[in-house]
């Protein structure tokens, strides 16, 4: 990838999702959830956006995960493997109205979901 920005966003969801990676398999008793959830929706975010802007789609004004995943959607039906019902947490609300999970469980998953994404924009953007 030539683009400046487009590989600054990939590297920056590279570097969240590593450190959540490292995050989550601390000793589950040092393992700060709320930091884990909310790192890999950022990572989630930067990558779909690095794929709308690497395959020049239309910018959408403030998207929320669920407006840049449709908009990878209707460019590449592959996109659709990706659910982001797990990010749509219900266990807690912080300040800003963000929910996010704390379960172990639902934390791994979630970082599973944004390794596929990584994988798949990867992939996408190289061809």
């Amino acid at each position: 990838m030539e683009n400046p920005t487009i590989n600054q966003m990939l590297n920056e969801a590279d570097e969240k999702l590593f450190w959540a990676e490292d995050e989550f398999n601390k000793p589950a008793a040092d393992i700060v959830g709320m930091c884990v959830c909310l790192n890999v929706k950022d990572v989630m975010n930067n990558y779909l956006k690095a794929f709308v802007s690497a395959k020049k789609l239309p910018p959408i004004e403030h998207p929320s995960l669920n407006d840049l995943l449709d908009e990878c959607i209707d460019f590449d039906k592959d996109f659709k493997k990706i659910d982001l019902n797990l990010f749509m947490c219900k266990s807690e609300i912080i300040e800003n109205n963000s929910k996010y999970c704390m379960s172990h469980e639902k934390t791994k998953e979630c970082l599973e979901v944004a390794r596929m994404t990584r994988d798949m924009v990867m992939n996408k953007i190289a061809s």
